[in-house]
């Protein structure tokens, strides 16, 4: 399909107007095919025979379709003719032979003498089903049959040609709203690495390091103050004349605590040479003594007391 032109240019222009005429309407098709009249027209002509040919064939299915259900979904359709109507069904489809067909002419004359039930059962069937195909049309608002037609041919076009053109605008807007995501995604993915920069190696991490700097040469000149106070002002002599002591009373403490230390190691390996046994003997040993003792210091109270 060629693009529009500007009437403005075709009318500065009189021999590119009659050429883009003459393409538009006789050299090219609406969709930008080359225009072959004789063969279009031998097409369409195709293409009708086709569908008439195609509407009978779908009459004769669903007329044999309609009549092979009346046994089972009719009640109108009277007992007797059910097992004729299997017959001339399976006739209708080929699914008996041609040499057997003899044999069922009198099933057929049968069949064409109650050509009047058939039809009648065939036509309420049929109102049904177009009752339904109208409710499955519209199903909030369902419509007269005449109008199936034409509503067949709306839901026809819809699906062949507005409902994919709605998919592609759908799409699109699919592929638009993706890249806009990923453009999002990006922009995040930006910022963070700016953000991560900035805090390891950009304004916050100097200010960080800065701050870190200041308070270690804070803390060495304090160290350094206390070490020039220090040296210019000796402690008077008491004080050290008490750390002394105090140290030599360190050392003594340190000494006797070594002692009980080597004392309570050497009980205990007694103890584990001993074993159980023996422990348990010495512990009744005590036990004995401390009852004794008790007993004895009883004995001098009341001796003591005069008694």
């Amino acid at each position: 399909m060629l693009p529009p032109v500007d009437s403005a240019t075709l009318s500065r222009n009189p021999n590119f107007e009659l050429l883009y005429k003459d393409l538009c309407t006789r050299k090219l098709n609406p969709d930008g095919s080359t225009r072959d009249t004789k063969k279009q027209r031998l097409h369409d002509d195709i293409r009708r025979n086709l569908t008439t040919a195609r509407s009978s064939l779908f009459q004769s299915e669903i007329l044999i379709s309609t009549l092979s259900t009346l046994p089972s979904q009719s009640s109108s359709l009277p007992s007797e003719l059910h097992a004729v109507t299997e017959l001339i069904t399976a006739q209708l489809r080929n699914q008996i032979s041609a040499s057997d067909r003899s044999i069922l002419s009198g099933d057929a004359s049968f069949f064409l003498s109650n050509i009047s039930s058939f039809s009648d059962a065939i036509s309420s069937q049929l109102e049904l089903i177009t009752s339904h195909l109208c409710t499955i049309a519209s199903p909030l608002r369902p419509i007269e049959p005449e109008s199936l037609p034409a509503k067949a041919r709306e839901l026809t076009q819809t699906a062949n040609h507005d409902l994919p053109a709605e998919l592609g605008a759908a799409r699109v807007d699919l592929a638009n709203t993706a890249f806009r995501v990923l453009d999002l995604h990006r922009r995040v993915l930006e910022v963070s690495i700016q953000i991560l920069e900035q805090t390891m190696h950009g304004a916050l991490a100097r200010s960080a390091k800065a701050r870190a700097e200041l308070l270690g040469s804070k803390a060495a000149v304090l160290g350094l103050q206390a070490r020039i106070h220090t040296l210019t002002h000796p402690p008077p002599p008491e004080f050290l004349t008490a750390l002394r002591n105090f140290k030599t009373q360190q050392k003594v403490t340190e000494k006797e605590l070594k002692d009980r230390e080597g004392l309570a190691r050497k009980a205990l390996e007694l103890y584990d040479k001993a074993g159980d046994k023996a422990m348990r003997d010495a512990a009744r040993r005590a036990e004995y003594l401390r009852t004794e003792i008790e007993k004895t210091k009883e004995d001098i109270a009341r001796l003591e007391r005069g008694e």
